[in-house]
């Protein structure tokens, strides 16, 4: 059978991935692996939490769901040790001359995607590695394809539209690096705030910053951007709704299917959110077309189509509607989420509906002489929703002229093996086969409870309502 043209242009190739064990980079990865043809793959992985980088590469094979056909692809698969934290990725110098002598296509993904992860180290992970991974690329002697992940919301310190273009950093990446070379880090933590200006976090800020330094230094370089907005489970790949962890927005709807998270500081405007297999899809066909050198890379905004668009309310019905046909055994109360733009109402609907429950509860447990943990997780959960509150408070129309152009410029095969283009995908089965999925693998709560977790939500909503009844028929006869 003949090969598509993204499958031609990676056939026989030695690609250079970083972030291979993140979500993003599973899906690159197995998508190469299962759909083309490449020689090698070489995967940047750090040794981390007592594992070493080998350990952490049979883990990966695991997660992303490539058991079955291990053996074969292991052959293909050889692992770089190192670490976008440390200069010069932290690789040593025989690699170094490895990757040098046969890389043909480099895929950057490594990030730090914490919001609140201190800039010393969010600026050497997020940019300085960017800076060194070009300076290896320059050097590369064969190099076809350099594909940089950054997030569509970069930028979001821009009103209302980002552009597919380039917009100035809150500073220059040298001059980033000059002061966290010279200062420690409490004055760091100190001046971050002001540091930042009008980005939210320091992942922003620092993402911002790394693309300018792709504007910058990449020059006369095969190179492209692509920006992803917020990824959900899969749609197709490597089966509909999955998901490798509970984090981001998943936490939070996850939280809000078992019933502990009843408030949000959000609008009803629309969300970006985009299936991880269809960003993994067009990254590699981002990488085809960067084949093409131009003096100032192209960007991408994959942030879903203008019109088959979510907004947040239509996630919550979703949501609401899934929790309602496949609850999970570890629901604690019933599906209910308030959004508000006012801060102080908020506050209000934060105390009465999540901590007046959570004390009542934890003072349950002291009586039993059972573990207090309810407030200390509420002052954990509304952490996590601060640190959502930039993006689900705010909505931004995105240009995306050029994955327009690029999924135009596709030939029918490659369509097909590598669809990103979400024009027709229905939103109501897609939810419902990530809720399916989050059930099963990431609650561990397998379908065959389903009877008897009906029973259970009946029930919690029973008593919930009840005792809403009787709250309001007490304060109408008080007052």
């Amino acid at each position: 059978m003949a090969l598509s043209q993204i499958q031609e242009f990676y056939k026989n190739q030695t690609v250079f991935i970083t972030g291979s064990t993140g979500l993003l980079g599973k899906l690159v990865l197995r998508k190469l692996l299962t759909t083309c043809e490449p020689k090698k793959i070489y995967l940047l992985i750090r040794q981390h939490k007592e594992k070493s980088p080998e350990e952490r590469l049979e883990i990966l094979l695991e997660r992303a769901d490539l058991r079955r056909d291990k053996s074969e692809f292991k052959r293909k698969i050889f692992v770089i040790e190192g670490d976008c934290g440390l200069p010069g990725l932290g690789i040593s110098q025989d690699d170094r001359e490895t990757l040098v002598n046969e890389t043909t296509c480099i895929i950057h993904i490594a990030a730090i995607i914490k919001f609140s992860e201190h800039l010393r180290l969010a600026a050497y992970v997020n940019v300085r590695a960017v800076q060194d991974l070009l300076h290896l690329a320059k050097q590369v002697r064969d190099l076809k394809a350099l594909v940089h992940v950054s997030t569509a919301y970069s930028n979001c310190n821009q009103k209302h539209l980002i552009e597919e273009q380039y917009y100035e950093p809150g500073m220059t990446a040298t001059n980033l690096l000059k002061m966290l070379e010279s200062t420690d880090d409490e004055t760091i933590t100190n001046t971050t705030p002001e540091l930042l200006g009008s980005w939210p976090n320091t992942y922003t800020f620092t993402k911002a910053v790394a693309e300018n330094v792709i504007k910058t230094e990449a020059q006369d370089l095969p190179v492209c951007i692509v920006r992803p907005a917020i990824l959900m489970g899969a749609f197709q790949e490597p089966e509909p709704g999955w998901l490798d962890a509970i984090q981001g927005i998943t936490a939070f709807l996850i939280g809000s299917y078992l019933g502990l998270i009843h408030c949000l500081l959000a609008d009803t405007k629309p969300i970006s959110l985009i299936p991880c297999d269809y960003t993994a899809n067009i990254v590699l066909a981002a990488a085809y077309y960067a084949r093409e050198k131009s003096s100032l890379p192209p960007i991408y905004n994959y942030t879903g189509s203008e019109k088959n668009q979510l907004t947040k309310t239509e996630l919550y019905e979703y949501g609401k509607l899934s929790a309602k046909v496949y609850p999970s055994l570890h629901v604690i109360n019933v599906c209910l989420v308030i959004f508000t733009t006012n801060k102080y109402y908020l506050k209000f609907l934060r105390f009465w509906l999540h901590f007046v429950p959570a004390y009542i509860v934890d003072l349950v447990c002291l009586c039993l002489r059972k573990k207090r943990r309810f407030v200390k997780m509420y002052q954990k959960i509304h952490k996590m929703c601060d640190e959502l509150e930039p993006f689900s408070a705010n909505s931004w129309k995105f240009e995306t002229t050029n994955c327009h152009k690029l999924w135009k410029a596709l030939k029918e095969k490659d369509r097909e093996l590598f669809p990103f283009n979400m024009e027709k995908l229905e939103w109501g089965s897609f939810f419902e086969s990530c809720v399916v999925y989050a059930r099963i693998h990431l609650l561990k709560d397998p379908m065959h409870t389903l009877p008897q977790a009906q029973r259970k939500r009946k029930f919690i909503a029973l008593l919930y309502y009840c005792l809403a009844f009787a709250l309001v028929s007490v304060l109408w006869h008080l007052f």
